[in-house]
């Protein structure tokens, strides 16, 4: 695609995140930990966070005021557990920090304001007409900065960065095919050597003077499931169809990335007579391209989603009927569960990523 050197540049662009995610308070794995489990939670007392985290009602206490002065963290009221006084109650303030998720598909530009809650406040769609990167850099640049004019100055103020959600191979004359069947070989061949050394997120950072975040589509859809929905397991495959396939995959709670970016890159899986996914996204080459996963991860659980969710559940339906053949594999089929987030789904894990970098209980990013 367009990655220069993508390890460094997260790094470089972590630091650069002008958040309370730089307190002291978020040095800490735990408060992190919490910051999660209130926003799984919603609502939330300390002695319930003290149960879930196997932490002292001590150390939440602790945790908890810091997060408070802070800003992230409010009280909203008390309520009552069992038998004895009403106890406090906590959730995450909405406003404490905002995020523009950006979602570049080769055929449009989405972008979105949200809160600390992933609430969308602002949203604004360009169409491409074409995918050389002459035009799509300008209309980025144009777009972004007509989102950012649109801010209060305490949205400005308290704006963590920029995510970008995008296919990681940009120039891909096979993908490109698919979604431009007039192209020609030598138009399609131009294309990909159009992309080459093109690294959109650092010119749009560059010229914007703010931490941009960017990161495989599917994998954000996959953090904004893990962050937004309601998966019922820590380790999950996720599966996102819309114009072309995607993938993410969540380990221990945490996005899994892979050396390059580039893991759960499900769509080019060889499915029925030698296909690749991408070319046949149906119930039984889903059901070959699983099969394959987790025979590799083992995992329990497979989230699938949809920009179009009307036949989302009758695919999950043909998916799980085949399942039936998993034991004679020696294969344990995972759980199958419908993705919450729909055709947002991109969009707003583009808008995660700077608060998953400040804000999640991730090894990887602290």
């Amino acid at each position: 695609m367009m990655l220069r050197d993508i390890n460094n540049m997260m790094v470089t662009r972590k630091n650069q995140l002008r958040t309370a995610a730089n307190s002291a308070t978020l040095g800490d794995l735990n408060a992190r930990l919490l910051l999660g489990a209130v926003r799984r939670r919603g609502q939330v007392s300390r002695p319930e966070l003290a149960a879930e985290l196997g932490l002292s009602l001590q150390a939440v206490t602790r945790i908890v005021a810091g997060l408070c002065r802070d800003g992230l963290l409010q009280s909203c009221g008390k309520k009552t557990l069992g038998v004895g006084q009403p106890t406090q109650f906590y959730q995450l303030v909405p406003d404490a920090v905002f995020s523009i998720g950006i979602q570049l598909q080769r055929t449009q530009l989405q972008l979105v304001l949200v809160d600390f809650c992933g609430n969308i406040l602002r949203r604004q769609h360009c169409p491409l007409h074409d995918w050389l990167p002459q035009q799509v850099q300008p209309a980025l640049l144009q777009q972004t900065r007509q989102l950012l004019a649109q801010l209060s100055l305490q949205q400005q103020e308290r704006l963590c960065g920029i995510g970008l959600a995008m296919p990681w191979f940009a120039g891909n004359s096979q993908f490109a095919a698919r979604l431009y069947p007039q192209l020609s070989d030598d138009q399609l061949q131009a294309l990909q050597q159009a992309w080459q050394g093109v690294d959109l997120a650092a010119d749009l950072q560059a010229e914007l003077q703010l931490a941009v975040f960017p990161e495989n589509d599917g994998s954000a859809a996959a953090a904004a499931e893990l962050w937004l929905g309601k998966p019922v397991a820590a380790d999950f495959l996720y599966l996102y169809l819309d114009q072309l396939v995607a993938g993410g995959l969540v380990l221990n709670g945490q996005l899994w990335r892979g050396r390059h970016g580039n893991a759960a890159h499900l769509a080019v899986l060889p499915v029925n007579q030698g296909e690749l996914l991408l070319q046949q996204p149906d119930a039984s080459a889903i059901n070959t391209a699983l099969q394959a996963t987790i025979a590799l991860l083992d995992i329990p659980l497979v989230i699938i989603d949809s920009s179009d969710p009307r036949p989302l559940r009758p695919l999950i339906s043909d998916i799980q009927q085949q399942f039936a053949s998993w034991p004679g594999l020696g294969l344990l089929p995972p759980q199958l569960q419908a993705g919450s987030l729909g055709a947002d789904a991109m969009v707003l894990g583009a808008a995660m990523l700077p608060l998953y970098q400040a804000y999640a209980a991730d090894r990887t990013v602290l």
